[in-house]
């Protein structure tokens, strides 16, 4: 999280500026950044009415969706929007966001404006950030880690709970965190010690580190697991708050998923669950609409250091989402 683009928010730990336009820095050269009045990377006012005869899409996830890497017109949602005539996406996404934090800008920012169909794009290697209460914010110059608050939910005889909130402010050392808190950090992986490695000597070679077993998501493995069970409670009440409208959920995998280096098998079984077709809630899978590709083109689909989408990625992840959006554009849904 560049600090310098966000503020302080007591539900959900923090939120883009509003109102604001900056460039970032970045090896595509820079991407620019523009808010709106309620502090998200949209085009659009959060309007509480849509305009008649549109399709409205509010559309949610963390930095794949928010865009991190391009600047907001060359999102998936922005290309989707341009594609569907007569459609508009509202991008709720929020970089180093959980669900959870999702979930709850959905509530304090979008649950009573008037739209059409909910979007929600979990980046799968966050199952992990549902089950935080801290997560790695930066690393200071002596290479300390610093680490920020987040809201959590706990599962508690089958009811949701909401912990954290007011969220705490500020940047807190290892030192400073609650003695029970160490076990409910998020580091960024499984193991930040290789992941760092990964990153810096052996970045040429990460790709390989992945197809031996590097970032296998256990937390899918059984419907039964802890993380699961809470991320799975989670979309179902989103779902439920959602009311009658269709909702697309779209898990955006890793790109060792993409490149065919990890098995997406028991994360594909697990969002499965979700999918309620009689009902409005279709589970999209992108995977695919990237596998159609040359490996060559899979490679053009993210940034040769940053894994976050590239402009191509996000057209192609357009390309696997506007079959399933249109099928209720064709119902006359708006």
């Amino acid at each position: 999280m560049q600090r310098q683009l966000h503020e302080y928010h007591p539900l959900i730990g923090y939120r883009f500026i509003p109102h604001l336009t900056a460039r970032v820095a970045h090896e595509s050269g820079g991407y620019l950044v523009q808010t709106n009045e309620i502090g998200f990377r949209c085009e659009h006012p959060a309007a509480p009415r849509k305009t008649p005869d549109t399709f409205r899409i509010l559309l949610f996830g963390d930095s794949m969706t928010a865009g991190d890497g391009v600047s907001n017109h060359k999102r998936f949602g922005d290309v989707l929007e341009k594609r569907l005539e007569g459609s508009e996406v509202l991008n709720f996404g929020l970089s180093g966001s959980g669900t959870d934090q999702q979930f709850l800008i959905f509530r304090e920012f979008a649950r009573e404006l008037e739209y059409d169909l909910l979007l929600i794009c979990p980046f799968v290697e966050n199952i992990r950030r549902v089950i935080s209460r801290y997560r790695l914010a930066t690393t200071r110059e002596d290479e300390r880690a610093a680490y920020i608050a987040k809201p959590y939910f706990e599962l508690e005889r089958g009811s949701l709970r909401l912990r954290h909130v007011p969220v705490p402010k500020g940047l807190f050392s290892e030192y400073d965190l609650p003695p029970d808190a160490h076990q409910h950090v998020d580091n960024g992986g499984p193991s930040p010690a290789l992941r760092k490695v990964l990153n810096t000597s052996l970045k040429p070679f990460k790709h390989l580190v992945h197809g031996m077993g590097y970032g296998d998501l256990q937390h899918y493995d059984r419907p039964d697991e802890p993380a699961w069970l809470l991320l799975k409670a989670l979309l179902r009440q989103w779902l439920s708050e959602n009311g009658e409208r269709p909702a697309v959920i779209c898990p955006i995998p890793l790109y060792a998923h993409i490149e065919q280096t990890a098995s997406p098998e028991s994360y594909l079984r697990r969002f499965g669950e979700l999918a309620e077709p009689g009902c409005g809630v279709v589970v999209c899978d992108p995977l695919p609409r990237f596998w159609a590709l040359t490996p060559e083109e899979r490679w053009r689909c993210r940034f040769p250091q940053d894994i976050h989408f590239s402009p191509f990625g996000h057209a192609v992840m357009a390309d696997a989402l506007q079959p399933c959006i249109e099928q209720f554009l064709s119902k006359g849904c708006a």
